[in-house]
């Protein structure tokens, strides 16, 4: 190899050098900088003698004024973009956050509750797949849709409107004891579960509700129970209070490790929410026992049971909603009467491979890619400049050792 293109080289090799360090620097400025952002400060603070419940954040309202905060949140939601949303019903408002817990804005109207659009005392909110956002008003019986941007859209009367939750293009709200299917447009689909204190019915002032593709389930408060029914209104299980159980209640275990004696201790007391996790599992939130607790949506088998009382981060008092964000999964809580928003992860959530991910393309962690697929090409190119480089010397000196180059004059061979 000539001089020339030796130095060429090396000119090369010093320059990706370069630019592999500065790649270097900023992948990992760029993950510093999103660890940071994402992550409070703080460690996460399990409330559990485990680790099954993480807590993620708290939220208490968007500024240092009474009228800024939360008074008594009843209800949560998750939208698929992450937002937050949160109904103030004592303040006739919605508030909605970004993920990271800042303020993104709230849903009021100057209207009274009972005009066209007029937001009364909002009991619950759901999110569609579109980031409409239903809310449940149940002191002027009507269901009202907002746009993702908080314009009012639409609304149609539901006597006495509780829960409310939207699967797929069907809106179910509890009108009751009785729940009501309808479409996003508010037409009338269906009436299931009748009112009442058997164990296949609901009582007036039932909690939460959700469904999937075979089952509607209802966390009915007053009957201390958590249901299920299919879609003709027929019961499927109930999962009541055990009467046998003890006053005190176990909390972080999973039923891996619990014997069936501390199992009859997973208490169902007053039942407020329901949803499903990633992984399927119907997760219920109770405000008695101050719990998150896990159930099988085949049997209402109770799984496990987070949480407990108290006012540090990962204690409830009185939980009323929760919701989940499977993009991020994630649940978010409404811990009523510590006047706040918990998010918080339960081990085993998630769905898999494939839903983690997609929570990894979805993350802002995904701007490290550019960097990181730039870091990778210098090294690859790196490396094969260099293998040229050591072909192209091995190939020199085999040249020069075979004879065959050209002849000095005056040179003579040794005799």
């Amino acid at each position: 190899m000539s001089a020339p293109n030796a130095d060429a080289d090396r000119r090369s090799v010093a320059a990706l050098s370069v630019v592999l360090v500065l790649l270097l620097l900023v992948l990992a400025g760029v993950g510093y900088f999103f660890i940071r952002i994402l992550v409070p400060a703080g460690s996460p603070a399990p409330s559990n003698a485990d680790s099954d419940m993480t807590w993620v954040r708290s939220i208490y309202g968007y500024g240092p004024s009474a009228a800024e905060q939360l008074l008594g949140p009843s209800a949560v939601a998750a939208a698929p973009d992450g937002t937050i949303y949160a109904t103030d019903p004592q303040r006739g408002r919605v508030l909605a956050f970004h993920p990271d817990g800042t303020f993104k804005g709230l849903i009021a109207t100057e209207a009274s509750g009972t005009a066209t659009g007029g937001l009364g005392r909002p009991t619950d909110v759901a999110v569609d797949a579109d980031g409409s956002v239903y809310v449940s008003d149940y002191a002027n019986g009507k269901v009202l849709v907002f746009a993702e941007d908080f314009t009012f859209s639409r609304e149609w009367k539901v006597p006495l409107a509780m829960g409310i939750d939207v699967v797929d293009s069907t809106v179910y709200v509890r009108s009751g004891g009785q729940v009501v299917t309808f479409a996003t447009d508010g037409t009338e689909l269906s009436r299931i579960v009748r009112p009442g204190r058997g164990p296949d019915a609901v009582t007036y002032l039932a909690g939460g509700i959700t469904a999937d593709a075979r089952r509607v389930y209802v966390a009915d408060a007053l009957n201390q129970s958590i249901k299920a029914f299919d879609a003709g209104g027929n019961l499927l299980w109930a999962r009541s209070r055990p009467s046998e159980v003890a006053s005190g209640s176990v909390v972080g275990t999973s039923a891996a490790t619990q014997s069936a004696a501390a199992q009859m201790d997973l208490r169902i007391d007053l039942p407020q929410d329901v949803v499903l996790d990633g992984a399927g599992r119907l997760i219920a939130v109770d405000a008695f026992s101050f719990s998150v607790l896990a159930l099988d949506p085949e049997s209402g088998e109770i799984e496990a049971a987070y949480g407990d009382e108290g006012r540090a981060d990962g204690q409830f008092v009185y939980p009323s909603s929760i919701a989940y964000d499977a993009r991020r999964d994630w649940f978010v809580i409404a811990d009523t009467a510590n006047n706040r928003l918990q998010v918080v992860r339960i081990t085993g959530s998630g769905g898999g491979i494939g839903a983690a991910a997609s929570r990894a393309l979805a993350s802002p962690f995904r701007v490290c890619a550019v960097p990181l697929l730039a870091l990778v090409l210098a090294i690859g190119v790196v490396v094969a400049t260099r293998g040229r480089r050591g072909s192209s010397a091995s190939a020199t000196g085999e040249r020069d050792t075979s004879g065959t180059g050209p002849s000095i004059p005056g040179a003579e061979p040794p005799s």
